[in-house]
């Protein structure tokens, strides 16, 4: 049973979580030059959350700070997790900024639709909300968006967890006319769970695969499927939009990859061996080096690889695993990036889960490009830059996946 969020935690459950933090940060943290607090400043600053956090008498209260606390690391995987959270009714729709104003792109409310301005909620502008809620998003710029009112298969919308059960807001429709609504959570329908891989034809030899998420193997096993299935295509069109990762689909970038590859450029704290992304290519090499930058040599395409040209679409709710999928595609041009950037966060978090649902990760390793350019916090740019438009929300269009198919020749 999933735990309620107005529960309190005893206090050997806060003292522990407290404790696991304080010991994980110094050991694990690879991304101090970003964090908003030295590595000097933590033991003062933990003192302060110490205080905090175990005056707090409830659960959502206790985990929100600590959710604060491990968002001034600013690493987008370095983060708290309660599951009580995910038990928050639905919001009904997804926002993000579309045309530099808080836009729905997806909506359970029938009287609101995709293209829709949200205004106000409960009689504040959404600017303030985001401003607000801002110290518990980690991340990119653009990934913090998508943290504040979208949810997924890890994270429910920040917003979930801060507005009544009954809410008003006020929006702009289509028509440029300034609406309001109540909105019942409790009779919305959950977020629908991400959809499996898919593929289907869009042309005589243009053939397209949909990977919403690479968590369970199943994602790229499936993909795998079709890139035989469409093995005769000359144009391939591998959407990862809005895929949050999970593992690494290194035997998907065998099947895909016509010339040499590189993976990340990377660097740890760890003064362990670390067992690099060549291991997984049955190459396996050990490095040892603590806080220092190494590069592993390029992959050498498999002689049965898909050979015809290859396009991949993405934006900022592409995470993660799903950068690590692109990110060599970048590096040496093998396919053409549409869309907006990505996320910006990957690498091998520690983690720790506890018995009563409560979470962390901290993120173990820091990744560069292969030509040592930034990447955390930064994402992945697309080749072919195509930002949403209301308009085309308004009349579904898929621009993103319209420019691939005009796209031809081999790149």
């Amino acid at each position: 049973m999933m735990p309620e969020i107005d529960t309190a935690l005893s206090p050997v459950e806060r003292n522990l979580a407290l404790a696991k933090i304080f010991q994980a940060i110094p050991l694990y943290f690879a991304h101090w030059e970003d964090a908003l607090i030295g590595a000097a400043q933590l033991d003062a600053a933990f003192e302060t959350l110490v205080g905090e956090a175990l005056a707090c008498d409830n659960r959502k209260d206790f985990s929100l700070r600590l959710m604060a606390f491990l968002a001034r690391l600013n690493n987008g995987h370095t983060r708290f997790r309660d599951l009580a959270f995910q038990e928050c009714p639905p919001l009904g729709m997804a926002l993000r900024p579309v045309e530099d104003r808080w836009t729905v792109i997806a909506s359970h409310i029938p009287a609101l639709q995709p293209g829709d301005v949200i205004r106000s909620i409960e009689d504040k502008p959404v600017e303030v909300w985001y401003e607000e809620l801002y110290p518990y998003t980690v991340g990119s710029p653009q990934s913090r968006t998508t943290q504040f009112g979208e949810s997924n298969l890890f994270f429910p919308a920040l917003l979930r967890l801060f507005l009544p059960h009954r809410y008003t807001l006020a929006f702009e429709d289509a028509q440029g006319r300034s609406r309001t609504l109540t909105v019942e959570r409790a009779t919305l329908p959950d977020d629908a769970p991400a959809a499996r891989t898919a593929g289907r034809w869009l042309a005589e030899g243009l053939a397209y695969i949909k990977i919403p998420s690479f968590l369970d193997p199943e994602g790229e096993a499936r993909a795998l499927a079709y890139v035989k299935e469409f093995a005769s295509a000359a144009r391939l069109i591998v959407d990862v939009r809005n895929n949050h990762g999970g593992s690494t689909p290194a035997a998907l970038h065998r099947a895909l990859m016509d010339r040499p590859y590189r993976w990340w450029a990377e660097s740890s704290p760890l003064n362990v061996g670390v067992l690099t992304y060549q291991a997984q290519m049955g190459q396996a090499s050990m490095f040892a080096h603590s806080h220092l930058l190494w590069r592993t040599e390029a992959n050498m395409p498999a002689p049965e690889a898909y050979r015809g040209a290859v396009l991949i679409l993405m934006d900022r709710g592409t995470y993660s695993a799903a950068e690590d999928f692109a990110m060599p595609f970048k590096d040496n041009g093998r396919a053409v990036l549409l869309g907006e950037p990505t996320g910006g966060s990957t690498g091998q978090p520690y983690y720790y889960a506890f018995d009563n649902g409560l979470q962390f990760g901290i993120g173990a390793k820091r990744v560069y490009l292969p030509d040592g350019g930034k990447f955390e916090g930064v994402g992945l740019a697309p080749d072919v830059h195509i930002p949403l438009r209301r308009e085309d929300l308004y009349a579904g269009r898929d621009t993103i996946l319209a420019h691939a198919v005009t796209i031809s020749g081999d790149f």
